[in-house]
Parts: structure tokens; sequence; C-alpha cells
């Protein structure tokens, strides 16, 4: 066909033909070259940047040299190419030349074909090898220690409940509780409180509980839980109609809140990340819970001279009731709150707040007398001046049949029970005599089983701002052991209503769905005599969470965060934040952030630069 053609029309072929390739070639090897120019990195390579750990794969590094080796090929048949085009350019009519360029043609374009094919399956490779590196590493890491619908306890929605996660030896006769950071709507936990708001059964469109061997088809009925709420309709509380398991072997239950929870304003509980609800697993024992709860210890001590902003809290033996233990003493808007109480010298209650905290350990009130503002422009509330202050947690009345188990009325208690209904031992005796309204004379020929103290106030204003004494584990602490609680050790008592999942967090980095648990524990003096009853002589915050990633996996950053939120017993909050290292005391107020031991005026960020979250996910 060419040998028809005059030499022009040859000539001006070759050229367009030329050009054409030249320009096929420049973009082949612009798409061959562009991954090395563009790529961006992966969530490996962001962790290796970040560990200093090597981050690519020896597949990897094999696909990559053969792209690379592709491109050099390509050019030279580019060259050749252009090598063909010059000899038909020159030609001038000669067989010889022109029957040389149209050989070099032919074969540089079935060489083209072969090379771009070969790229294709390269890269197809290459994709695929990528993708096996990815799962294999960081999304494999993920899902091994992610647990799916976790995430909400502590990062979204959730702040604490009880069974805990993964929980063992649990009784029979356990209640379930479950609180949440905001109001919800009570309709979407309780079925038929929109229209009856006295209603006790369970909305089974928002909880599930069953056991977990036989999946959600045996979930207990709506008529088998009743289900009571706290004045803030953010703690709810399940109890099982009968009791759960059975006596011969131990059984694991499942409970899960789904995502048709509502938030009091209508919009959806679970939302964003955790928008597919919440579920947790724990294990029923075979046994019957009949051990009472008793006092561990209370802020302030007894007959103890206290700054009037102190804070009043009980600790217990074990988790509480929420319901029974927490409430308001307001006689402008009754009903009045009278299960614990404090009086002043003139036998008034003082009117305030009881709020349960620590895994559902602690009580504390908060006054309405607002008297001043802490650091970061809060409210402070006192109590009375200059007084005796004497606060009262009464024992509930007892069922006869069943001692030390509390008799309810109706669906509430006169009293403090746990969460297996057994009524408050306020002496520790072992012996449970309930409360005024029982015919049994306790051992001690009281006619109660309350718990009282009192100690004095004075008009003072503790305004020390709390500071961190110490971290385990420690700032940019290699191996530490995957499965221990965080411990975050203070110089002072914290306020425990102010130690939650709202200004206590915990992250890792590079993120992942994981859970985490916030609680308040005692520090000891070193110091102390042997023979005497140890007392405390400060707070730790405790961090509780899924096992770790382990280093011999790749490792990942985790990043503890306690913001200005947590507060002292005395209602002072961390500001600045003053801790380890180079955040120490007398530091200008400018500089209110500590990150890993470092002043800073600005947010804490992570290795990667990202700005650590205060109480949401990232």
């Amino acid at each position: 066909m060419l040998r028809s053609l005059s030499i022009k029309q040859r000539s001006l072929l070759a050229r367009a033909v030329l050009v054409a390739v030249v320009v096929f070639c420049f973009f082949a090897l612009t798409s061959v070259f562009a991954p090395f120019v563009h790529a961006q990195p992966t969530d490996l390579e962001t962790m290796g940047a970040a560990s200093g750990l090597p981050t690519t794969s020896i597949a990897i590094l094999v696909a990559r040299i053969i792209r690379a080796v592709l491109g050099v090929i390509g050019i030279l048949f580019t060259i050749l190419i252009l090598y063909a085009g010059y000899l038909y350019l020159t030609a001038r009519g000669s067989p010889e030349p022109i029957k040389k360029a149209n050989k070099i043609f032919q074969n540089s374009i079935i060489g083209l074909i072969i090379v771009f094919s070969a790229y294709g399956i390269a890269s197809f490779i290459l994709s695929r090898l990528l993708a096996a590196a990815f799962t294999s590493s960081s999304q494999a890491i993920s899902d091994q220690y992610s647990e799916p619908l976790a995430g909400s306890l502590g990062a979204g929605i959730l702040d604490d409940h009880y069974p805990k996660r993964d929980a063992i030896d649990i009784p029979r006769n356990t209640r379930i509780f479950v609180t949440f950071k905001e109001a919800i709507n009570p309709a979407s936990i309780i079925k038929g409180y929109d229209t009856d708001p006295t209603s006790t059964a369970l909305n089974l469109d928002g909880v599930l509980i069953f056991p977990t061997k036989t999946k959600a088809v045996s979930a207990l009925a709506y008529n088998k839980v009743v289900v009571t709420h706290d004045d803030a309709f953010e703690t709810f509380v399940f109890d099982p109609v009968e009791y759960l398991g059975s006596a011969e072997e131990d059984t694991n239950y499942t409970v899960v809140l789904t995502n048709d929870i509502e938030k009091a304003d209508g919009s959806l509980a679970f939302s964003g990340t955790y928008s597919s609800g919440y579920e947790w697993t724990f294990e029923v024992s075979t046994e019957i819970d009949l051990t009472p709860p008793y006092v561990v210890n209370v802020i302030p001590r007894v007959d103890s001279n206290e700054p009037r902003n102190v804070t009043i809290e009980i600790n217990f033996s074990e988790p509480m009731d929420p319901v029974a233990s927490t409430g308001t003493y307001d006689t402008l808007s009754p009903p009045l709150f009278t299960n614990i109480k404090a009086q002043g010298a003139n036998g008034a209650i003082v009117e305030g707040i009881w709020e349960i905290s620590n895994g559902y350990r602690t009580v504390g009130l908060t006054t309405f007398d607002a008297c001043g503002e802490d650091p970061c422009g809060d409210t402070i509330y006192c109590l009375p001046t200059n007084q005796r202050i004497t606060a009262i947690a009464s024992a509930a009345r007892l069922n006869p049949a069943e001692i030390p188990q509390a008799l309810p009325s109706g669906i509430v208690f006169d009293g403090l029970v746990d969460a297996a209904m057994n009524s408050l031992d306020g002496d520790n005796s072992g012996d449970v005599c309930g409360s005024n309204a029982d015919t049994i004379v306790c051992v001690n020929g009281n006619t109660n089983d309350n718990y009282s103290w009192s100690f004095l106030t004075t008009d003072e204003i503790n305004a020390t701002v709390p500071r961190v004494v110490s971290l385990d584990p420690g700032i940019a602490e290699g191996g530490v052991s995957t499965t221990d609680d965080l411990n975050v050790t203070f110089n002072t008592f914290l306020k425990s209503s102010t130690v939650d999942t709202s200004s206590v967090s915990l992250w890792p980095d590079p993120w992942y769905e994981m859970w985490f648990a916030v609680g308040k524990g005692d520090v000891y003096s070193t110091v102390a005599p042997v023979a005497l009853t140890p007392v405390p002589i400060a707070n730790k915050v405790i961090i509780e969470h899924p096992a770790f990633v382990s280093t011999d996996l790749g490792g990942r950053d985790y990043w503890p965060v306690l913001t200005q939120g947590i507060k002292s017993a005395y209602q002072i909050c961390m500001y600045p934040a003053i801790g380890p290292n180079s955040c120490t005391a007398n530091r200008p107020a400018s500089a209110p952030y500590c990150c890993n031991g470092i002043q800073s005026s600005t947010k804490c960020k992570t290795n990667s630069g990202d700005t650590l979250p205060d109480n949401s996910p990232p």
C-alpha cells in the first residue's frame, strides 16, 4: 500500500505516525510514572512514619520494580520509533531505508502492545498486592482488635453500663444499668411511655436482652423486664422479672441497644461512626447475690474541718442502684429525694442534686448555693457556712422472705440497694436490719442500718488547682501491657461526677473503633503505719480499655486525653493543665494545654498531626 503513495505522501504519513506515536508514548509513560509522583501515604505508611518502623513489604517492592522496568522499556521503544521516523524522513525514495523503517515500526508497535499489556497485568497485580498489604497490616489489625458495635461506650453516646463488657461471675438476680451522656426519649426504651408515663415495659425496638447462644429470637419479652429511670432520663435500669441464667451452668447474655433509641430532642442517639447501635455481653453465674453493700469511705472525713466548697461523696463496696441512689432535694420541685441527705445544724436538709458515678460506686452532692467561679468560669456551689453537717445514707426496707433483699414500694425503693437489690449494711456487720420501717433490731441495738457521719464547714473557699503527679504508663513509654488499665494520679481528691468519658478519653492513632470506660480510684500514703487502716490521701483516674494492638503486629500510639472538665473535690477545674515534665505550676494561663509533658497554647496533636478530640470520634 505504501508503494502506491508518492514520496511526499509517504513523508507526510511518516510524520503523522511519528507524532501520534510520540503522543501515545507520552501519555503511556505518564500513566506509568504517575503513581510514583502522586501516591498518597497509606494507613500503614502513616503508622510506620510515626513508629520509625519499615512500612514496605517485599511483595510491594518487587511489584514496583516491575513497574519501573516497564517504564524504561517504554522509553526504549519510543527511541526506536523516533529512529524509524528518521529513516522515513531521510530515505528520499530509497527502498532499503523505507523497508528497514517499516520493519522497525511494525516491531515497535508489536512491542508496545506487549509492553502495555504487561503494564496492565502488572498494574492489576500491583493493586491487588497493595490491597493485600493494607488488609494484612492496618486493616487486619483493626479487624482483629476492633470490637463491632462497641465504640459508643466512651467515644459515643454511652458513658457507662453495668455489668461491664465481658464481665464474669455476675449473679443471677442482677439488674442491668445503662447511662447515656444526654437525656434520652424514654418512649424509645419504655414501651407505651408516650401515652402512659407510668409504664415500665421494655421497648423491644430499642433494647434486646437474650442468652447469647440463642440469639435475639429468645430475647426477654416486653413484659418480662421492668424499666425504671433517673430524673434526668440519662440512666435506665432493666430489672428482669425472673432470674437470669440457670442454677446448673453459667450463661452468657447479650444486651443490644439499637439505633432506634432517640435523644430527648428526637434525634438518633447512635449516629455517625456509631450509627449501628451498641452491643455487649457478660456471663451470669449459677449463684444468687445475697451480700449487702457497705460504705468504703466518705468525703469529707469524719469530724474534719472543710472549706465550704467541698463535695460530699460516699464510696460503696459495689455498684448501687442508680435510681434509688440519685435524685434532687428541692423544696420548690417535689417529689423530694431523701434516700441520702445532708442536714445543717438546725436540721434543715441541704438542697441539691445527688449524682452517681465511678461505675455506679460513688454518690455525691452538688448543692444549689452558688458561691463563686473556678478558673474555667464554672460555678462553684457551697454547703452552709460554719456549721456541722450530718450526712445520712438510708438503708432500704427489707423483704422479710429473703433478707437482705429489699422490698420495693411499687417500682422504687425507700433506701439504698445494690444491683441485686440487697439493702445497705450501714455498719458493715454482715447482719442487715434495714430501715426504720422494719421490726428487726440491729446487732448494735440501732433500729436501722443507715450510715451517717458529720463534719464541720468553714467560711473559706479552697481554690487549689488539681494537678497530675504521675502517669502509668509514662509519657511516650513503650512496651507497655496491652491489657492493664491506665492510671493518672492526682495530688488531691476529685469530684467523682466529673471523672467521666466526657472529661477523660482514650484515642488510638491511627484510629479504629475502640471502647473505653472511666473510673476513679483511691491513692494511699506509702508511709502509713501498717497497723492502721489505710486512709486515702488523693484520687487517681482509671481508664479501662480493650487489648491494645501489640507491637509484635506493628503497634499503635494511644493518646489518653484529660480535659478541664475534671474538677477537684472542691470543684476547681484543671486550668491550666499541670503535670509531669514542663507542665508545672506558676506558668502562664496562655499555655493551658499539656501535650506529652510540654506546655502548649494550642490543643494537643497526635504524631501524625491530627488534633486530639475531646469527646468525639475523629
